[in-house]
Protein backbone atom coordinates (compact mmCIF):
# COMPACT_ATOMS: atom_id res chain seq x y z
CA UNK A 1 0.00 0.00 0.00
CA UNK A 2 1.60 3.30 -1.04
CA UNK A 3 2.55 5.65 1.80
CA UNK A 4 0.67 8.60 0.22
CA UNK A 5 -2.76 6.95 0.58
CA UNK A 6 -4.34 6.93 4.04
CA UNK A 7 -7.86 6.72 5.42
CA UNK A 8 -9.32 9.83 7.02
CA UNK A 9 -9.69 8.03 10.33
CA UNK A 10 -6.03 6.99 10.29
CA UNK A 11 -3.82 9.96 9.33
CA UNK A 12 -0.19 9.24 8.54
CA UNK A 13 2.19 9.60 11.41
CA UNK A 14 3.67 13.06 11.65
CA UNK A 15 1.13 14.51 9.17
CA UNK A 16 -0.47 17.88 9.78
CA UNK A 17 -3.99 16.64 9.05
CA UNK A 18 -6.19 15.82 12.05
CA UNK A 19 -9.76 14.82 12.45
CA UNK A 20 -11.89 17.72 13.74
CA UNK A 21 -15.25 16.73 15.19
CA UNK A 22 -17.94 19.44 14.89
CA UNK A 23 -21.43 20.01 16.18
CA UNK A 24 -22.96 20.14 12.74
CA UNK A 25 -21.85 16.68 11.62
CA UNK A 26 -18.77 14.53 11.34
CA UNK A 27 -15.41 16.23 11.00
CA UNK A 28 -13.18 15.99 7.93
CA UNK A 29 -9.58 14.98 7.75
CA UNK A 30 -6.83 17.47 7.24
CA UNK A 31 -5.40 17.86 3.79
CA UNK A 32 -1.94 17.11 2.72
CA UNK A 33 -0.96 20.75 3.25
CA UNK A 34 -2.15 20.75 6.84
CA UNK A 35 -5.27 22.95 6.28
CA UNK A 36 -8.12 22.30 8.66
CA UNK A 37 -11.83 22.58 7.99
CA UNK A 38 -14.07 23.84 10.78
CA UNK A 39 -17.75 23.28 11.40
CA UNK A 40 -20.15 26.10 10.52
CA UNK A 41 -23.60 26.86 11.97
CA UNK A 42 -26.26 24.65 10.45
CA UNK A 43 -23.97 21.69 9.78
CA UNK A 44 -21.09 20.91 7.45
CA UNK A 45 -17.63 22.43 7.46
CA UNK A 46 -16.01 25.43 5.91
CA UNK A 47 -12.68 27.13 5.55
CA UNK A 48 -11.31 29.26 8.38
CA UNK A 49 -12.47 32.89 8.09
CA UNK A 50 -15.56 32.06 6.00
CA UNK A 51 -18.00 31.11 8.74
CA UNK A 52 -21.57 32.25 7.95
CA UNK A 53 -23.08 34.61 10.56
CA UNK A 54 -25.71 33.07 12.82
CA UNK A 55 -29.28 34.38 12.56
CA UNK A 56 -30.56 36.17 15.69
CA UNK A 57 -33.34 34.57 17.74
CA UNK A 58 -35.88 37.32 16.99
CA UNK A 59 -35.14 37.33 13.26
CA UNK A 60 -35.41 33.56 13.16
CA UNK A 61 -38.75 33.61 14.97
CA UNK A 62 -40.17 36.29 12.69
CA UNK A 63 -38.94 34.39 9.65
CA UNK A 64 -40.62 31.17 10.72
CA UNK A 65 -43.87 32.99 11.59
CA UNK A 66 -43.86 34.71 8.18
CA UNK A 67 -43.18 31.43 6.40
CA UNK A 68 -46.04 29.68 8.20
CA UNK A 69 -48.39 32.61 7.48
CA UNK A 70 -47.46 32.66 3.78
CA UNK A 71 -47.90 28.90 3.47
CA UNK A 72 -51.28 28.92 5.19
CA UNK A 73 -52.53 31.88 3.13
CA UNK A 74 -51.34 30.34 -0.11
CA UNK A 75 -52.97 27.01 0.76
CA UNK A 76 -56.26 28.79 1.47
CA UNK A 77 -56.28 30.76 -1.77
CA UNK A 78 -55.55 27.67 -3.87
CA UNK A 79 -58.90 26.06 -3.04
CA UNK A 80 -61.79 27.22 -5.27
CA UNK A 81 -64.38 26.67 -2.53
CA UNK A 82 -62.44 28.96 -0.20
CA UNK A 83 -62.32 31.65 -2.87
CA UNK A 84 -66.08 31.35 -3.30
CA UNK A 85 -66.75 31.94 0.39
CA UNK A 86 -63.91 34.41 0.85
CA UNK A 87 -64.56 36.72 -2.09
CA UNK A 88 -67.59 35.95 -4.24
CA UNK A 89 -70.26 35.63 -1.54
CA UNK A 90 -69.22 38.85 0.30
CA UNK A 91 -68.98 40.66 -3.03
CA UNK A 92 -72.49 39.54 -3.96
CA UNK A 93 -73.97 40.81 -0.70
CA UNK A 94 -71.92 44.00 -0.82
CA UNK A 95 -73.13 44.85 -4.32
CA UNK A 96 -76.69 43.89 -3.35
CA UNK A 97 -76.67 46.18 -0.30
CA UNK A 98 -75.10 49.01 -2.29
CA UNK A 99 -77.85 48.67 -4.88
CA UNK A 100 -80.51 49.09 -2.21
CA UNK A 101 -79.22 52.56 -1.39
CA UNK A 102 -79.95 54.18 -4.73
CA UNK A 103 -80.96 57.73 -3.93
CA UNK A 104 -84.64 58.55 -4.26
CA UNK A 105 -86.57 61.82 -4.26
CA UNK A 106 -89.25 60.66 -1.81
CA UNK A 107 -90.77 63.41 0.32
CA UNK A 108 -89.77 63.01 3.99
CA UNK A 109 -92.47 62.19 6.54
CA UNK A 110 -92.68 64.04 9.86
CA UNK A 111 -94.88 63.05 12.80
CA UNK A 112 -96.56 66.05 14.46
CA UNK A 113 -98.26 66.45 17.84
CA UNK A 114 -100.37 69.65 17.94
CA UNK A 115 -101.54 70.91 21.33
CA UNK A 116 -102.12 74.55 20.41
CA UNK A 117 -105.37 75.88 18.96
CA UNK A 118 -104.14 79.34 18.08
CA UNK A 119 -104.20 81.01 14.64
CA UNK A 120 -100.55 80.30 13.77
CA UNK A 121 -100.77 76.49 13.81
CA UNK A 122 -102.30 76.31 10.33
CA UNK A 123 -99.64 78.50 8.66
CA UNK A 124 -96.89 76.49 10.38
CA UNK A 125 -98.19 73.16 9.07
CA UNK A 126 -98.87 74.57 5.60
CA UNK A 127 -95.37 76.01 5.47
CA UNK A 128 -93.83 72.65 6.39
CA UNK A 129 -95.86 70.86 3.72
CA UNK A 130 -94.61 73.40 1.17
CA UNK A 131 -90.92 72.64 1.85
CA UNK A 132 -92.04 69.81 0.81
CA UNK A 133 -92.80 67.44 3.69
CA UNK A 134 -95.57 64.97 4.49
CA UNK A 135 -97.04 65.47 7.96
CA UNK A 136 -98.52 62.67 10.10
CA UNK A 137 -100.76 63.92 12.92
CA UNK A 138 -100.50 61.94 16.18
CA UNK A 139 -101.61 62.43 19.76
CA UNK A 140 -99.01 62.69 22.52
CA UNK A 141 -99.28 59.13 23.89
CA UNK A 142 -99.11 57.50 20.48
CA UNK A 143 -96.15 59.65 19.43
CA UNK A 144 -94.15 58.80 22.56
CA UNK A 145 -94.90 55.09 22.15
CA UNK A 146 -93.83 55.10 18.50
CA UNK A 147 -90.59 56.88 19.42
CA UNK A 148 -89.67 54.29 22.03
CA UNK A 149 -90.61 51.44 19.68
CA UNK A 150 -88.36 52.85 16.98
CA UNK A 151 -91.28 53.38 14.58
CA UNK A 152 -90.66 57.13 14.48
CA UNK A 153 -87.28 58.78 14.29
CA UNK A 154 -88.41 62.28 15.27
CA UNK A 155 -91.66 63.96 16.34
CA UNK A 156 -92.53 67.68 16.14
CA UNK A 157 -94.41 68.96 19.20
CA UNK A 158 -96.40 72.17 18.84
CA UNK A 159 -96.99 73.09 22.50
CA UNK A 160 -99.84 75.11 23.98
CA UNK A 161 -99.04 78.78 23.63
CA UNK A 162 -97.24 78.39 20.30
CA UNK A 163 -99.34 81.10 18.64
CA UNK A 164 -98.59 83.48 21.49
CA UNK A 165 -94.85 82.84 21.08
CA UNK A 166 -95.13 83.68 17.37
CA UNK A 167 -96.93 86.91 18.18
CA UNK A 168 -94.15 87.74 20.63
CA UNK A 169 -91.57 87.22 17.88
CA UNK A 170 -90.03 84.07 19.41
CA UNK A 171 -91.82 80.99 18.05
CA UNK A 172 -91.30 77.90 20.22
CA UNK A 173 -91.66 74.27 19.16
CA UNK A 174 -89.87 71.10 20.26
CA UNK A 175 -88.42 68.13 18.42
CA UNK A 176 -88.49 64.76 20.16
CA UNK A 177 -85.87 62.30 18.97
CA UNK A 178 -85.81 58.56 19.45
CA UNK A 179 -82.97 56.79 21.30
CA UNK A 180 -79.55 57.36 19.66
CA UNK A 181 -81.05 59.56 16.94
CA UNK A 182 -79.37 62.67 15.58
CA UNK A 183 -80.78 65.91 14.12
CA UNK A 184 -81.57 65.75 10.44
CA UNK A 185 -83.02 67.94 7.70
CA UNK A 186 -86.30 68.50 9.53
CA UNK A 187 -84.71 70.80 12.12
CA UNK A 188 -83.52 73.29 9.51
CA UNK A 189 -86.87 73.23 7.69
CA UNK A 190 -88.88 73.86 10.87
CA UNK A 191 -86.54 76.68 11.87
CA UNK A 192 -86.92 78.35 8.47
CA UNK A 193 -90.72 78.04 8.44
CA UNK A 194 -91.06 79.34 12.01
CA UNK A 195 -88.84 82.32 11.19
CA UNK A 196 -91.01 83.02 8.15
CA UNK A 197 -94.08 83.23 10.37
CA UNK A 198 -92.48 86.10 12.28
CA UNK A 199 -91.07 87.98 9.30
CA UNK A 200 -94.06 87.33 7.06
CA UNK A 201 -91.87 85.62 4.45
CA UNK A 202 -93.10 82.15 3.49
CA UNK A 203 -90.35 79.57 3.36
CA UNK A 204 -91.55 77.68 0.29
CA UNK A 205 -89.48 74.78 -1.06
CA UNK A 206 -86.15 74.77 0.78
CA UNK A 207 -82.87 73.24 -0.41
CA UNK A 208 -82.03 71.89 3.04
CA UNK A 209 -78.93 69.82 3.77
CA UNK A 210 -78.41 67.98 7.06
CA UNK A 211 -74.97 68.72 8.47
CA UNK A 212 -73.49 66.49 11.16
CA UNK A 213 -70.65 67.58 13.47
CA UNK A 214 -67.48 67.65 11.34
CA UNK A 215 -69.09 65.43 8.68
CA UNK A 216 -67.14 63.45 6.10
CA UNK A 217 -70.08 62.20 4.03
CA UNK A 218 -73.73 63.02 3.53
CA UNK A 219 -76.15 61.24 5.87
CA UNK A 220 -77.55 59.07 3.10
CA UNK A 221 -74.03 58.05 2.07
CA UNK A 222 -73.18 57.10 5.63
CA UNK A 223 -76.19 54.76 5.77
CA UNK A 224 -74.77 52.99 2.71
CA UNK A 225 -71.34 52.68 4.31
CA UNK A 226 -72.82 51.44 7.58
CA UNK A 227 -74.83 48.71 5.86
CA UNK A 228 -71.93 47.46 3.72
CA UNK A 229 -69.43 47.58 6.58
CA UNK A 230 -71.84 45.70 8.83
CA UNK A 231 -72.05 42.86 6.31
CA UNK A 232 -68.27 42.91 5.92
CA UNK A 233 -67.79 42.60 9.69
CA UNK A 234 -70.13 39.61 9.73
CA UNK A 235 -68.38 37.86 6.83
CA UNK A 236 -64.98 38.58 8.36
CA UNK A 237 -66.04 36.86 11.58
CA UNK A 238 -67.51 33.84 9.81
CA UNK A 239 -64.61 33.51 7.36
CA UNK A 240 -61.82 33.86 9.90
CA UNK A 241 -63.46 31.56 12.44
CA UNK A 242 -63.95 28.94 9.72
CA UNK A 243 -60.35 29.24 8.55
CA UNK A 244 -59.19 28.95 12.14
CA UNK A 245 -59.73 25.22 11.63
CA UNK A 246 -56.38 25.11 9.80
CA UNK A 247 -54.65 24.02 13.02
CA UNK A 248 -57.09 21.15 13.40
CA UNK A 249 -56.46 20.17 9.78
CA UNK A 250 -52.69 20.23 10.33
CA UNK A 251 -53.03 18.04 13.40
CA UNK A 252 -55.21 15.50 11.58
CA UNK A 253 -52.96 15.45 8.50
CA UNK A 254 -49.77 15.16 10.53
CA UNK A 255 -48.20 18.36 9.20
CA UNK A 256 -48.19 20.03 12.63
CA UNK A 257 -45.65 17.57 14.12
CA UNK A 258 -43.48 18.00 11.04
CA UNK A 259 -43.53 21.79 11.51
CA UNK A 260 -42.44 21.33 15.11
CA UNK A 261 -39.68 18.93 14.12
CA UNK A 262 -38.49 21.48 11.54
CA UNK A 263 -37.64 23.87 14.37
CA UNK A 264 -40.79 25.96 14.78
CA UNK A 265 -42.23 26.18 18.26
CA UNK A 266 -45.93 25.67 18.89
CA UNK A 267 -46.30 29.39 19.66
CA UNK A 268 -44.74 30.27 16.31
CA UNK A 269 -47.15 27.95 14.52
CA UNK A 270 -50.15 29.59 16.22
CA UNK A 271 -48.77 33.09 15.54
CA UNK A 272 -48.22 32.21 11.88
CA UNK A 273 -51.81 31.07 11.50
CA UNK A 274 -53.06 34.22 13.29
CA UNK A 275 -51.13 36.39 10.81
CA UNK A 276 -52.60 34.33 7.96
CA UNK A 277 -56.10 35.02 9.30
CA UNK A 278 -55.37 38.76 9.35
CA UNK A 279 -54.08 38.65 5.76
CA UNK A 280 -57.16 36.76 4.58
CA UNK A 281 -59.44 39.27 6.30
CA UNK A 282 -57.53 42.18 4.76
CA UNK A 283 -57.89 40.63 1.30
CA UNK A 284 -61.61 40.20 1.87
CA UNK A 285 -61.91 43.84 2.98
CA UNK A 286 -60.03 45.08 -0.09
CA UNK A 287 -62.30 43.09 -2.41
CA UNK A 288 -65.60 44.03 -0.77
CA UNK A 289 -64.86 47.69 -0.12
CA UNK A 290 -63.19 48.10 -3.49
CA UNK A 291 -66.15 46.65 -5.40
CA UNK A 292 -68.67 48.84 -3.58
CA UNK A 293 -66.44 51.88 -4.09
CA UNK A 294 -66.81 51.34 -7.83
CA UNK A 295 -70.58 51.55 -7.29
CA UNK A 296 -70.26 54.92 -5.59
CA UNK A 297 -69.59 54.17 -1.92
CA UNK A 298 -67.32 57.02 -0.66
CA UNK A 299 -64.99 54.91 1.49
CA UNK A 300 -62.15 57.42 1.33
CA UNK A 301 -64.23 60.46 2.27
CA UNK A 302 -62.86 60.46 5.83
CA UNK A 303 -59.33 59.66 4.69
CA UNK A 304 -57.36 56.45 4.36
CA UNK A 305 -56.18 56.42 8.02
CA UNK A 306 -59.75 56.56 9.34
CA UNK A 307 -60.88 53.64 7.19
CA UNK A 308 -57.70 51.64 7.81
CA UNK A 309 -58.04 52.08 11.57
CA UNK A 310 -61.62 50.79 11.57
CA UNK A 311 -60.77 47.81 9.33
CA UNK A 312 -57.57 46.85 11.17
CA UNK A 313 -59.18 47.02 14.62
CA UNK A 314 -62.13 44.95 13.39
CA UNK A 315 -59.75 42.33 11.99
CA UNK A 316 -57.80 42.11 15.25
CA UNK A 317 -61.04 41.41 17.11
CA UNK A 318 -62.15 38.85 14.51
CA UNK A 319 -58.77 37.06 14.62
CA UNK A 320 -58.96 36.86 18.41
CA UNK A 321 -62.46 35.40 18.29
CA UNK A 322 -61.32 32.91 15.62
CA UNK A 323 -58.45 31.71 17.83
CA UNK A 324 -60.83 31.43 20.80
CA UNK A 325 -63.26 29.27 18.85
CA UNK A 326 -60.39 27.13 17.51
CA UNK A 327 -59.05 26.66 21.03
CA UNK A 328 -62.29 25.29 22.41
CA UNK A 329 -63.35 23.01 19.56
CA UNK A 330 -61.87 19.68 18.56
CA UNK A 331 -62.81 19.08 14.92
CA UNK A 332 -63.05 21.20 11.74
CA UNK A 333 -66.77 20.41 11.55
CA UNK A 334 -67.36 21.88 15.00
CA UNK A 335 -65.43 25.04 14.20
CA UNK A 336 -67.34 25.55 10.94
CA UNK A 337 -70.68 25.30 12.72
CA UNK A 338 -69.45 27.61 15.48
CA UNK A 339 -68.22 30.15 12.92
CA UNK A 340 -71.61 30.45 11.25
CA UNK A 341 -73.41 30.63 14.60
CA UNK A 342 -71.08 33.15 16.26
CA UNK A 343 -70.78 35.37 13.19
CA UNK A 344 -74.52 35.52 12.58
CA UNK A 345 -75.43 36.21 16.22
CA UNK A 346 -72.74 38.89 16.55
CA UNK A 347 -73.98 40.57 13.37
CA UNK A 348 -77.62 40.51 14.49
CA UNK A 349 -76.80 41.90 17.94
CA UNK A 350 -74.36 44.48 16.61
CA UNK A 351 -76.70 46.07 14.08
CA UNK A 352 -75.33 44.69 10.83
CA UNK A 353 -78.75 43.69 9.48
CA UNK A 354 -80.80 46.63 10.74
CA UNK A 355 -80.22 49.89 12.64
CA UNK A 356 -80.24 49.45 16.40
CA UNK A 357 -82.75 52.30 16.63
CA UNK A 358 -85.57 49.90 15.72
CA UNK A 359 -84.88 47.41 18.53
CA UNK A 360 -85.83 47.79 22.22
CA UNK A 361 -83.53 49.75 24.49
CA UNK A 362 -82.46 46.59 26.34
CA UNK A 363 -81.15 45.00 23.15
CA UNK A 364 -79.37 48.23 22.29
CA UNK A 365 -77.36 47.83 25.49
CA UNK A 366 -76.77 44.10 24.91
CA UNK A 367 -75.38 45.01 21.47
CA UNK A 368 -72.25 46.34 23.18
CA UNK A 369 -71.18 42.73 23.75
CA UNK A 370 -70.76 42.23 20.00
CA UNK A 371 -67.55 43.21 18.17
CA UNK A 372 -69.72 44.12 15.17
CA UNK A 373 -71.29 46.90 17.24
CA UNK A 374 -67.89 48.43 17.98
CA UNK A 375 -66.74 47.99 14.38
CA UNK A 376 -69.74 50.02 13.22
CA UNK A 377 -69.11 52.53 16.00
CA UNK A 378 -65.53 53.03 14.80
CA UNK A 379 -66.88 53.63 11.29
CA UNK A 380 -69.51 56.05 12.58
CA UNK A 381 -67.00 58.10 14.54
CA UNK A 382 -64.82 58.36 11.44
CA UNK A 383 -67.45 59.36 8.89
CA UNK A 384 -69.97 61.26 11.02
CA UNK A 385 -67.60 63.03 13.38
CA UNK A 386 -64.66 63.47 11.01
CA UNK A 387 -62.06 60.90 12.10
CA UNK A 388 -59.46 59.63 12.44
CA UNK A 389 -58.53 60.77 15.89
CA UNK A 390 -59.88 60.81 19.40
CA UNK A 391 -63.51 59.99 18.45
CA UNK A 392 -62.42 56.61 17.07
CA UNK A 393 -60.18 55.65 19.98
CA UNK A 394 -62.83 54.21 22.37
CA UNK A 395 -64.26 51.88 19.73
CA UNK A 396 -60.79 50.89 18.48
CA UNK A 397 -59.61 50.23 22.05
CA UNK A 398 -62.60 47.96 22.72
CA UNK A 399 -61.96 46.02 19.49
CA UNK A 400 -58.29 45.55 20.37
CA UNK A 401 -59.32 44.38 23.84
CA UNK A 402 -61.73 41.91 22.23
CA UNK A 403 -58.88 40.51 20.16
CA UNK A 404 -56.44 40.36 23.07
CA UNK A 405 -58.78 38.64 25.54
CA UNK A 406 -60.30 36.23 23.03
CA UNK A 407 -56.91 35.46 21.45
CA UNK A 408 -55.32 34.76 24.84
CA UNK A 409 -58.15 32.39 25.72
CA UNK A 410 -57.78 30.69 22.35
CA UNK A 411 -54.02 30.19 22.72
CA UNK A 412 -54.58 28.72 26.19
CA UNK A 413 -57.13 26.34 24.73
CA UNK A 414 -54.88 25.37 21.82
CA UNK A 415 -52.05 24.47 24.20
CA UNK A 416 -54.14 21.54 25.38
CA UNK A 417 -53.58 19.98 21.96
CA UNK A 418 -49.89 20.81 21.73
CA UNK A 419 -47.79 17.67 21.04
Amino acid sequence: MPASRHRASQPPAGGAGAVVQGAGGSGSAGTAGGERRHPVPGGGTGRRGRVRPAVGPLAGTLGRVAAIAATSTRRTLRRPLNLLWLLLVPLFFGVLVAGLFVRSDDVPVLAVVVEDRGPWVGPLLQGLEATPMTLRRLDREEAVARLHQGRERVVLWVPPGFSQSVAAGRPRVELWYGPRQEPGAEAARIRAVAAGLVTGTPAGPLPVEAVAPRPSVRPEDYELLRAVFGFYAMFALVTLITHGAALHHERSLGTLPRSLLAGATYGEVVAGHAVALFLIGALQAAAMLGATALLGAPWLAAGVPALALAVAASLVAACGVALAVAGFTQTPRQITAAGILVGTIAAMLGGAFWPLDVVPATLQEVARLSPVYWALDALREAFVFGGPGAPQLPAVAVLLLFGLVAGTAGVAGLRRWAP
